[in-house]
C-alpha cells in the first residue's frame, strides 16, 4: 500500500513574522494569563523509534508503515488557524410544516427556528408564508373571506397553497455552486384539515422521504395569553390585514371572528401515526413528539421546548473595568479596578430599583428576575453586591448561576498581551484577525465561531425563562448573546457595540427586539474607558 508523503511543517512557526516564541513568552509573563503546558516535541528521531515485535502480538501492517515513515519525516503540529464549518445535515433537507390556528405564534416559532438554524448552524433556512401568498392574490380580505363554505375563496386558497408548495420545492432542491449543501423549510400556514396536511404531503412526493416532512403543531389554551398576542402583535406591531385599522379594540375583535371561522374545520394532529409531528401546548408546558429521528430533527424538538411567546427583559452587562482594561490587555482573569467596583456599586442600586420593583413590570413576578454570570472573577466581583435576600416565597434574591460557557473568547498564546504587542510579535496574526474577526481563530485559542458554539446552550436557558434575567459577562460573548435576541446576521457579531459601565435592555416581541441602553457610570468619559479595547 503506498502511503501519501506527510506534509511537511512550514519553515516558520506561526508567529515567525516576528518569533512566535517572544510572543508566548510575554503572556507567560503576566499573573493573569492562564497557565499553559509546556510544549511536546512531536518529531520522532529515526534513532528513538524502537518497535518491539512479539511472535504472540506482532504490531499491524498499518501501524509499521506509519512508524517507517515517522522515521523519515517528522511529525508536525501546526496552530489550528481557521474555524471550519461544520456540516449539521450531511446534505438532507428537512420540511417544517406549521399547524395551529390563527393568533397562536407560528409565524413567531417560524421565524425564530430560522434564525436559530442559521445562527448556530450555519443551516440555509427559509421561511414561506401563506398568508404573503394570498394577499398577493386577492389583496386584503374580510373575514367572510375564510368561511369554508366560500367556495371562490377556497379556490383562491389553494392556488396560494400551491405556489407555496413550489417555492418550498424549489428551494429544497436547490445547490450551492453544485454542492449538495442541506437546508429547512418553514411553511408557516394554519394546515388545519387532514386534507391541507395530505396536500403537502403529495406534494413532497420524490423531493423528500416522509421522515423529514416535520409537523410542528401549535396550541394555546389560555384565551387572555391569545388576546395578549393578537393585541401586541398582529394589531399593535402591525400585521398586513391590520396595519390600517385606528380602532385596535375592533381590529382585535375581527381577528378573534376569523379564528371563529377556522375552529369549524380544525382537526388537531394525532390520528395519523405514519407522520412526524411535534406538538406543543401552552407554551410547552406539554410537548408530545412523534416519529422523530435523527440529530438535526431531535435538535429542533429541543429548541422548541425552550422558546415562548411571552415578553419578559433580558438585561445585557459588560463587568465592572477591570485591571486588565486600564492596562489594555486582553484576557486574563484579574480583579476590578476602582472605577469597575464604582459600576459594580452602581450595577446593585439600578437592578434593585429597575429591576426587581420595575414601575411597568413585563412579568407577573420581577421579583423572582435570575442572574447569570460567567466563571471569571471580574463578573463575580461584578455582581457581588447585589441583594441576595430570602423572599416570603422561598425564592431566593438573584442567586447566581455560573456559566463557563459564558466566559470570555480565549486568546490562547497572546492572553494577557495588548493590541500592541501582538501587532508588534505577531503582525501577520494581527492582520489575519482584522481582515477575518469572526472566523480567525487565535493560536491555541478561540475564535467568535467557536465562542458561538459554546455559548448556544446558555442562549436555549435565556430563552427558556419567562422570568426577568440579568447576564453580567463580557465584550465577545454578549455580542454574541445579543445579535441573536436582536435577530441580526453573526457575521456582523464582532463589530457589535457593547461598552462597559451600561446596562442593555431587550425586550424579545414575536417580530423583532426592543431595546433600550443606560450608562450608570462615567457618563461624561463613555467614549474612552467605557470602549477599553478587548476582544
Amino acid at each position: 500500500i503506498d502511503i501519501p508523503p506527510i506534509p511537511r511543517p512550514s519553515t516558520g512557526e506561526i508567529m515567525s513574522d516576528k518569533g512566535g516564541t517572544e510572543a508566548k513568552a510575554a503572556a507567560a509573563e503576566s499573573s493573569d494569563a492562564m497557565p499553559r503546558p509546556a510544549p511536546v516535541n512531536t518529531t520522532l528521531a529515526s534513532n528513538s523509534v524502537k518497535t518491539q515485535e512479539s511472535p504472540r502480538s506482532p504490531l499491524p501492517a498499518h501501524v509499521k508503515q506509519a512508524v517507517d515513515v515517522a522515521k523519515v519525516q517528522p511529525l508536525s503540529n501546526p496552530y489550528p488557524q481557521n474555524f471550519e464549518r461544520p456540516v449539521y445535515t450531511n446534505g438532507d433537507r428537512f420540511f417544517l410544516c406549521l399547524v395551529g390556528l390563527p393568533g397562536r405564534g407560528k409565524t413567531f416559532i417560524s421565524y425564530r427556528v430560522s434564525h436559530w438554524l442559521e445562527y448556530f448552524h450555519d443551516i440555509p433556512t427559509k421561511v414561506i408564508n401563506l398568508g404573503n401568498a394570498r394577499r398577493k392574490l386577492v389583496g386584503k380580505q374580510s373575514n367572510s373571506f375564510f368561511d369554508h363554505t366560500n367556495e371562490s375563496a377556497k379556490k383562491m386558497l389553494d392556488k396560494a397553497r400551491m405556489i407555496c408548495l413550489e417555492d418550498i420545492k424549489k428551494f429544497l432542491l436547490e445547490d450551492e455552486e453544485g454542492k449538495h449543501v442541506g437546508r429547512v423549510a418553514i411553511y408557516d400556514a394554519a394546515n388545519i384539515t387532514v386534507e391541507n396536511r395530505k396536500q403537502v404531503v403529495e406534494a413532497m412526493k420524490g423531493v423528500l422521504p416522509m421522515a423529514h416532512i416535520i409537523f410542528v403543531e401549535v396550541i394555546q389554551t389560555d384565551i387572555e395569553k391569545i388576546k395578549s398576542h393578537i393585541r401586541n402583535v398582529k394589531i399593535h406591531v402591525g400585521m398586513p390585514d391590520f396595519k390600517t385599522a385606528s380602532d385596535k379594540d375592533k381590529a382585535v375583535q375581527e381577528y378573534m371572528q376569523r379564528i371563529e371561522q377556522y375552529k369549524k374545520t380544525y382537526v388537531p394532529m394525532g390520528d395519523d401515526k405514519k407522520l412526524s409531528f411535534i406538538k406543543i401546548i401552552d407554551d410547552g408546558r406539554q410537548v408530545t413528539v412523534n416519529r422523530i429521528k435523527g440529530f438535526l430533527p431531535g435538535r429542533i424538538v429541543n429548541y422548541l421546548t425552550s422558546i415562548h411567546t411571552q415578553p419578559r427583559p433580558i438585561y445585557l452587562s459588560r463587568h465592572g473595568e477591570s485591571q486588565y482594561n486600564v492596562l489594555r490587555k486582553v484576557g486574563g482573569n484579574s480583579p476590578l479596578s476602582p472605577l469597575g467596583e464604582k459600576y459594580a456599586l452602581a450595577l446593585a442600586d439600578w437592578v434593585k430599583i429597575n429591576v426587581l420593583n420595575p414601575k411597568e413590570p413585563l412579568t407577573k413576578k420581577p421579583q423572582h428576575a435570575r442572574l447569570y454570570t460567567s466563571s471569571l472573577r471580574r463578573t463575580i466581583d461584578t455582581v457581588r453586591h447585589f441583594d441576595h435576600s430570602l423572599q416570603e416565597d422561598g425564592w431566593v434574591t438573584m442567586r447566581r448561576r455560573e456559566w463557563r460557557a459564558l466566559d470570555e473568547i480565549f486568546a490562547g498564546v497572546f492572553d494577557g498581551m495588548t493590541y500592541d504587542q501582538i501587532k508588534q510579535k505577531a503582525p501577520m496574526q494581527f492582520q489575519a484577525r482584522l481582515k477575518n474577526k469572526l472566523e480567525y481563530r487565535y493560536p491555541r485559542g478561540e475564535s467568535y465561531m467557536d465562542v458561538i458554539k459554546r455559548v448556544e446552550q446558555a442562549v436555549l436557558c435565556i430563552e427558556a425563562l419567562q422570568d426577568p434575567v440579568v447576564v453580567v459577562a463580557h465584550q465577545a460573548v454578549l455580542r454574541i448573546v445579543y445579535c441573536y435576541f436582536m435577530m441580526r446576521d453573526k457575521n456582523k457579531a464582532p463589530m457589535v457595540s457593547i461598552p462597559l459601565n451600561t446596562v442593555i435592555k431587550l425586550v424579545p416581541r414575536n417580530h423583532g427586539c426592543e431595546e433600550a441602553r443606560f450608562v450608570l457610570v462615567n457618563k461624561e468619559n463613555k467614549e474612552d474607558s467605557n470602549n477599553a479595547p478587548s476582544h
